[in-house]
């Protein structure tokens, strides 16, 4: 049957040298960055890059500039890998950048090569706008000329009934970050509230919700984007996504419905899936589930289940089960985070109460000899009950998971140790009660 003008086909465009080229999205596995170097299987002449493994199976990686004259990329470019299926068949593609999803109409689809030519990869064209035109890559001609491709081991051939389930359609809840727009699965968007006040600690951020602290990322991160700021910016709405007992806030500018997607092209750091929407913009579905995975601090959420009670006993050292936060006392000390209620700035001379909440508190200078005008207000419980207390400054955040706890001494001081791949630091655990008798 003839194309008609309302049948549409989603491209993903990429760039391989100087030359556009699409490529239908149900043919589009998965985008990776290119492995520096490549594992070889030494053949005589081929266009063969080499072979990487993914998911335990050895995927052949293909250059078609090794075929082709592609022309020169970009100096800028950032190599790619495109992980194509043709059936049960996956061949991996190098390409110079993968640039964004375009809606063609079929009907736009030009065949411009009629020689049915094995040798041929290309042979029709599509409009992609602002007078660019795309060479539509047929991958299944791709696999056959280049004889390179890997089947995983327990792969069924596809039939009708799964041929139709990878088309299934979605919902999702589109929310606009102000730097993109994302998809999230409304089972897995907890709540949608006004931003609430804010602790900053260098990048990071975090507020108080559902009895527990929430950390917050920056929409910027969501989309991996050389060069941006991924400080967490303010922003009119907080959006809280939440997977079994991990949470994570990300500030948007507004809600903006629900709407239905079919699969997408996975992004680049595997985050989610790349579609575009009804109005033709390009939105982000988030795999809610292995974003929180990526963020120890997501564990924030859980609030009073996790407990310094789980790092009592380190001697040889093992991981952090809650977070602290690092702060200057008369030296660097470690406190856990669960035992905050909020951060605040002294922004006048310290007195001997302060006004929280409608209520007075005592308010506790930690600081030593010499204190100063700066400094930060730690609210919190201590031995006598909720007070304020003052610190030099708060340094940063250690997340669930990222240090290691150790007791030293006979006395069993505890500690904790991070090390960031540049620099090992160690800080004591402090307690409150300690603190306060200290001053």
């Amino acid at each position: 049957m003839p194309a008609t003008s309302s049948a549409r086909l989603t491209l993903a465009r990429i760039r391989i040298g100087a030359v556009g080229i699409g490529i239908r999205i149900e043919a589009v596995l998965q985008a990776l960055p290119l492995p520096a170097t490549l594992d070889r299987l030494p053949l005589r002449t081929h266009a063969l890059l080499g072979m990487v493994e993914h998911d335990g199976v050895a995927v052949p990686v293909v250059d078609l500039a090794r075929w082709l004259d592609v022309g020169a990329a970009p100096a800028d470019a950032v190599p790619q890998l495109l992980l194509l299926r043709d059936g049960d068949r996956t061949v991996g593609l190098r390409v110079d950048a993968l640039d964004e999803l375009v809606e063609v109409e079929a009907a736009a689809l030009q065949r411009l090569h009629h020689r049915d030519d094995p040798d041929d990869v290309f042979h029709s064209a599509a409009p992609s706008g602002n007078g660019v035109l795309l060479s539509l890559l047929e991958v299944t001609r791709l696999a056959d000329l280049a004889q390179c491709w890997s089947t995983a081991p327990t792969a069924a051939a596809p039939t009708a009934s799964t041929a139709a389930d990878t088309l299934q359609r979605t919902c999702y809840a589109l929310l606009d970050t102000g730097h993109g727009l994302i998809g999230v699965p409304p089972a897995a968007l907890a709540e949608v509230l006004a931003l609430p006040a804010l602790t900053h600690i260098g990048s990071s951020a975090w507020c108080r919700w559902a009895d527990s602290q929430l950390a917050l990322i920056a929409s910027t991160a969501l989309f991996q984007a050389p060069g941006v700021d991924t400080r967490v910016a303010a922003a009119p709405l907080l959006a809280v996504l939440q997977h079994g007992d991990l949470a994570l806030g990300v500030p948007v500018q507004a809600v903006l419905r629900l709407e239905d997607f079919g699969p997408g092209v996975p992004s680049t750091d595997g985050v989610g899936e790349n579609v575009i929407d009804a109005s033709g913009a390009t939105v982000l579905l988030v795999d809610v589930a292995r974003l929180l995975a990526r963020h120890p601090e997501a564990a924030l959420a859980r609030g009073d289940s996790v407990t310094s009670i789980a790092s009592t006993s380190v001697g040889a050292g093992t991981s952090n089960a809650e977070a602290y936060i690092v702060f200057d006392a008369a030296g660097l000390q470690a406190l856990p985070l669960a035992a905050i209620e909020q951060i605040v700035s002294l922004d006048v001379p310290p007195g001997p109460t302060m006004a929280w909440q409608g209520a007075a508190i005592p308010l506790i200078d930690l600081r030593g000899a010499a204190p100063g005008v700066d400094g930060a207000v730690l609210v919190a419980q201590g031995a006598h009950g909720l007070a304020g207390h003052i610190v030099r400054r708060v340094q940063s955040l250690i997340p669930a998971g990222v240090g290691r706890m150790f007791n030293m001494g006979a006395n069993g001081t505890e500690f904790i140790t991070t090390d960031d791949g540049a620099q090992e630091a160690t800080y004591r655990i402090a307690t409150l009660s300690a603190l306060q008798a200290a001053n």
